[in-house]
């Protein structure tokens, strides 16, 4: 493999007008070893990207900060809202029977909802055989 890659690029460099000795010169700076070449290699490793229509001139976007006292706001407001949700959610473990409870342990959010669905449709049904 290593051998066929090096004749095939000797003859593209001999067509490109390179002399045999510059020839040579690169093929010794570009010998690889056997082992180097595994499928695992990726053909980006060997061939870097080529240059981007109007990189040099690229201008990168800087994204303006938010103040200090706005991002303060958004906290202070994202505070009360989880507050606000751990509350509703102790609010329905008290109302779920202790059958629902795990050995004094909190239910989780989402043991809470799911058990609170289930005691829900349990009273449905209660009412509707009633």
């Amino acid at each position: 493999l290593v051998d066929d890659l090096n004749s095939l690029t000797s003859k593209l460099l001999a067509e490109w007008g390179w002399k045999a000795e510059e020839v040579k010169d690169f093929e010794r700076d570009q010998e690889v070893p056997a082992n180097a070449l595994s499928p695992a290699s990726s053909f980006e490793s060997f061939c870097p990207s080529p240059p981007r229509f109007g990189d040099s001139e690229q201008k990168v976007a800087v994204k303006p900060k938010m103040s200090i006292k706005r991002r303060m706001k958004a906290s202070e407001r994202e505070k009360l809202r989880m507050r606000s949700l751990a509350d509703a959610l102790h609010q329905l473990r008290d109302y779920l029977p202790a059958d629902y409870s795990q050995r004094g342990q909190p239910l989780t959010k989402i043991q809470t909802l799911k058990y609170t669905i289930q005691y829900i449709n349990e009273l449905s049904e209660l009412l509707r055989n009633k």
